[in-house]
């Protein structure tokens, strides 16, 4: 591994001949095989000579972390007085990182167990319940569990034992987030998941029963509110602007056109991998986030055209078959977050205004376009994959008027 990364011999020299060099070049070796970069390796090649040199690694133990934040401060003191660098905080953290990452390598590094949130047990037992006993969909599961965690954390600053939690505490809790930054929506929702909670810690007997039958949360009436998404010849504009030969760029324009041709949401795309592309058909395959049942679709000329540029140029060779990667090694499947963010940033950059920012807006322009264009709500319902013909009725308040001009556009124009 040495020999290929270093030309010169004394660099080869340097390599093999200073301590646990056999240790060190199966770290390289395993960087290398996660996708690293040939100068990255040289780089890391030589932080590690220091960390072997500077830490004790003499026994077979693991190693804490303080005893590594000493020895990286010690060599960024070393190469300040040298004037071989310029920040000690990059020095500090160059030598802290790829110690951390060497040591877990070679399982030396003293792991600090994790601290228990409150009231976790329960909060686990309750999502097995969830999974196992009611079978609801992973996204309805991940919901509940997020409120449900959000209001158990936020009880535990009470410093009170879960059995004696009452319906005033979960008022309380609803109230604190109304004033917040949750919407009337997401009061509505968490009231929900604490009444399914509730339900279930009462049958389980760890709380005072009467508790789940009492949760109320705001009233929201049918259609309320208009579809929150950007007019379509925002999304065309939005989505031109990443037609260039930047890999992320490329990347970047995958996915919006996902987003806004078929409406996913930000799970079903995450999902994606290679498999659920049928080129030969020209089809993608997704699995509903909700539903739970998997839709095929036909592959749009622009949508196509831009997965088989970022898979052909852009995306990684490695073991993960998710389609969205990181552009980093290591390479890994690109989160819901790090979706999220693709669509969220060029929507703000463009200062559109919409009540959201996301793909979920992308979603909602892509139901008025259709819309627009004469679908009926079940068509549109199917090809969003709604569970209820309601979630789809929301569109038909949207004011038609002034729809006839964004019904000209169609996905042609993205070329």
């Amino acid at each position: 591994m040495f020999e290929e990364l270093f030309a010169g011999p004394i660099a080869r020299s340097r390599q093999c001949e200073s301590p646990f060099s056999e240790e060190r070049r199966r770290f390289l070796v395993h960087l290398k095989g996660l996708g690293y970069a040939r100068d990255t390796l040289r780089a890391v090649a030589c932080e590690l000579i220091v960390i072997a040199t500077r830490l004790d690694l003499s026994g077979t133990g693991p190693l804490e972390a303080a005893v590594v934040q000493a020895a990286a401060r010690r060599w960024a003191a070393h190469q300040l007085r040298r004037h071989h660098s310029t920040s000690r905080r990059l020095s500090i953290r160059n030598f802290r990182y790829w110690a951390e990452q060497w040591l877990r390598y070679l399982g030396r590094w003293s792991e600090i167990p994790p601290t228990v949130p409150p009231f976790q047990t329960v909060l686990d037992d309750f999502t097995a319940d969830m999974t196992d006993a009611q079978g609801l969909a992973p996204a309805s599961i991940q919901s509940h569990r997020w409120k449900t965690g959000t209001f158990l954390a936020w009880y535990a600053r009470l410093d009170r034992p879960f059995a004696d939690v009452t319906i005033q505490d979960v008022d309380d809790f609803l109230a604190v987030k109304g004033k917040g930054t949750w919407s009337r929506r997401s009061i509505a929702i968490a009231a929900q998941a604490l009444r399914a909670f509730f339900r279930y810690a009462e049958a389980t007997q760890q709380c005072r029963a009467g508790i789940a039958v009492t949760i109320t949360g705001p009233r929201l009436f049918d259609h309320e509110t208009l579809p929150a998404g950007p007019s379509w010849a925002d999304v065309m504009t939005m989505i031109r602007r990443y037609d260039t030969n930047r890999p992320a760029d490329i990347r970047r324009r995958a996915a919006l056109l996902l987003f806004a041709t078929y409406g996913f949401r930000v799970g079903e795309v995450a999902r994606l991998t290679l498999d659920d592309l049928d080129w030969e058909h020209n089809l993608i395959r997704v699995r509903r986030s909700k539903r739970q049942d998997v839709h095929v679709y036909p592959l749009t000329n622009e949508t196509g055209g831009a997965l088989v540029r970022y898979i052909a140029t852009v995306r990684a060779r490695c073991e993960w078959r998710h389609v969205f990667l990181t552009l980093l090694a290591p390479y890994r499947p690109l989160s819901c977050a790090g979706l999220w963010s693709l669509a969220s940033q060029p929507l703000l950059a463009r200062g559109v205004q919409t009540r959201h920012h996301g793909p979920h807006a992308l979603r909602h322009a892509c139901a008025t376009r259709l819309l627009a264009e004469g679908w009926s709500l079940k068509d549109i319902g199917d090809h969003l994959g709604h569970q209820s013909a309601d979630a789809t009725a929301i569109y038909a308040k949207v004011d038609f008027p002034g729809l006839r001009e964004v019904a000209r556009f169609d996905l042609g124009g993205l070329r």
